[in-house]
Order: structure tokens, then sequence, then C-alpha cells
């Protein structure tokens, strides 16, 4: 059975980042329906409002077939972005995951592929989806590692994720971390998931928006 969410928000994007959440996954990884655009309406635009809309759905299962489809593809998009860029040294894996394509990129001269906290590893994977699914929407997703830069900093955030649930419990007050990109919020949010005393939610906009972990009442 597919996994669906189907949220409403004060606009499109609150309502997508609420079915994100709830789904614990990235964006990459859905199909979005918007069922409902938002509007307003009545005296001064309050009476009569409407809200925002969206149904997310995991993505299929990708077959073998279009795993490997994927990966040639993906080989020819990396060689010639790499013979543009004159980086013909640099190294990278492709690797058949469950249902997705992992590409790790390796060597000691590749940190600008990584980005300030990260950004530009997203922006790349980004990147390459796009050019992907723009040719064949079959084709599997491709997620990006740079010399372990993401699994080092989902343990970084795991151990941040515990510890500050730790003095939430201590000090029986809730605690706001810092604005981070919905990739970081979802580690937070899953990691302290099955905690039953500690419950997580989102708050704020874009690029501001931040998780506040609290105690919480059965």
């Amino acid at each position: 059975m597919k996994r669906t969410t189907e949220q409403i928000g004060k606009t499109t994007e609150e309502a997508i980042r609420k079915g994100l959440e709830e789904l614990k996954i990235s964006r990459d990884d859905v199909k979005i329906e918007v069922l409902e655009e938002p509007s307003s309406g009545g005296i001064l635009g309050i009476l009569s409002a409407k809200m925002a809309k969206v149904r997310l759905t995991v993505d299929k299962k990708i077959s073998e077939e279009n795993l490997q489809k994927t990966k040639l593809k993906l080989e020819e998009i990396l060689k010639e972005f790499f013979n543009i860029t004159n980086e013909n040294n640099v190294k990278y894996d492709i690797e058949i995951g469950r249902n997705q394509i992992n590409l790790n990129i390796t060597g000691d001269k590749v940190s600008h592929l990584i980005g300030y906290k990260g950004k530009t590893i997203e922006s790349f994977q980004s990147i390459l989806n796009s050019m992907l699914q723009r040719e064949d929407e079959e084709y599997a997703k491709v997620f990006v590692e740079v010399n372990g830069y993401k699994k080092q900093k989902e343990e970084k955030l795991k151990r941040l994720a515990n510890k500050m649930a730790d003095n939430v419990i201590k000090f029986r007050k809730p605690i706001k971390l810092e604005p981070m990109s919905a990739y970081e919020r979802l580690i937070i949010h899953t990691e302290l998931a099955n905690r039953s005393n500690i419950e997580t939610i989102s708050q704020g906009e874009e690029p501001r928006r931040r998780v506040i972990i609290r105690k919480k009442y059965n």
C-alpha cells in the first residue's frame, strides 16, 4: 500500500511541509498534488478564507531495469559535468540502493561540492534529479554524498536532538533549536519520534523555520 497523507495550511508550502514531516521523508521522495489553492474572501479577507490542501504520496517502487537505466544516465551526466568544470580527477561511486541511486563523491579537492552547511550538496542533488526526471519520469531518485559529510552531520544532529531532549526533561522547559533546513529538521523529528516523553514540532517560515522540542503530557 502506498504511504500517503493529506494536509492543509495557510499556504501550499506550509501544507507540503506538514506532509513531509508527518511522513518523515524528503521532498525528493514524494509526489505532490495540490488539491485546493489557498484563497481569501469576505470582510478583510478573513471570512470565507480557504486553506491550501495537498496530498503527498511516497513514490512507487522503482524496477531493477529503471535503476540500471538511471545509473547509466547519471554516469553520462557526471562525465560531461566534470569535463566542463575541468575536474576529471574527481572520484565517485554510483551504487544501486533500495529504490534509489546513491552517488558518493570522494577526494581532497571536493569541498566546494559541500558548500556552507551542506547547501551545495542539496542543490547539486536537486539539479541532478531535475535533469533525470525531465528526461524520463521513471528514473530513480539520486542521493548525493560528499566525503561522508551527510553521515557525519546526521550523527551530530542525532546527538544534539537527544541532548536537548534530555535538557527538556531535566529543566521542564521547551527548547527552540536554531533554524534548520527541511532535511535537518527531518533528522531531529525522526530521532526523537520514539521517545514517549518528548514531542517535536516545526515553527516559523523558511528559511527561519526551526524545531521546538517539548515535554509530552499524556
